[in-house]
């Protein structure tokens, strides 16, 4: 079968090792059931735990087919990885950030509303920027020079979200966390990776 490999990053061939079927009762009102498999991929030999599971509310009525929802392990299609320059962030940053990641995977949108906003205040803290609130240290990385006016503008977005998060116990859409982590993302990358690779670049500068 064809299921997503974590090792190649894609979906490949399987070859299933073992598998086994759970369900309902037979004379249960509500219909649904499980397939579990172990299986090895067939071009990098990688082993994935995969879980088609169904049940009647997943019924099309447009083609009158019932939709499967697949599940692997120890990683998912859609599970987020950190950004391939992570070992450039300082630690206690790259701890947090890390672990926004995790609780995002696992699911948990009012951890990840609320790990967000640390992550931002940990930045803040990290730059040295001082401030009362969250509003005035990300005002801060902007008239400090650190990120430009409409960065902070795009960042404050963070703050309204993990507002709610931490102090409302509501949680953010799917769409809106991963939103927001991309934004994280490219203000991590603009602090302490761009400069970085800028000193690599000494074509046509002065000694």
């Amino acid at each position: 079968m064809k299921i997503f490999c974590h090792q190649c990053g894609k979906h490949t061939n399987h070859k299933v090792i073992a598998e086994e079927k759970i369900g309902n009762h037979p004379h249960d009102d509500y219909h649904w059931g499980e397939t579990h498999y172990f299986a090895r991929c067939a071009g990098c030999d990688a082993f994935t735990y995969a879980i088609e599971s169904w049940s009647e509310d997943d019924w099309n009525p447009t083609n009158g087919e019932m939709e499967s929802t697949w599940k692997t392990y120890p990683r998912g299609e859609t599970e987020r990885q950190p950004i391939d320059d992570e070992s450039e962030l300082p630690t206690k940053v790259r701890l947090i950030y890390k672990e926004v990641i995790g609780s995002m995977n696992a699911q948990l949108p009012v951890l990840s509303g609320v790990g967000l906003r640390t992550l931002i205040e940990s930045i803040c803290k990290d730059q040295k920027i001082s401030g009362s609130n969250l509003e005035k240290l990300i005002d801060g990385l902007a008239t400090s020079g650190i990120l430009s006016k409409a960065q902070a503008e795009i960042l404050h977005t963070h703050r309204f979200l993990g507002n709610v998060a931490a102090h409302e116990i509501t949680s953010a859409q799917p769409r809106e966390l991963v939103a927001a982590l991309a934004i994280a993302e490219n203000i991590l990358r603009t602090i302490y990776v761009l400069p970085k690779l800028s000193k690599q670049v000494k074509t046509g500068r002065k000694p």
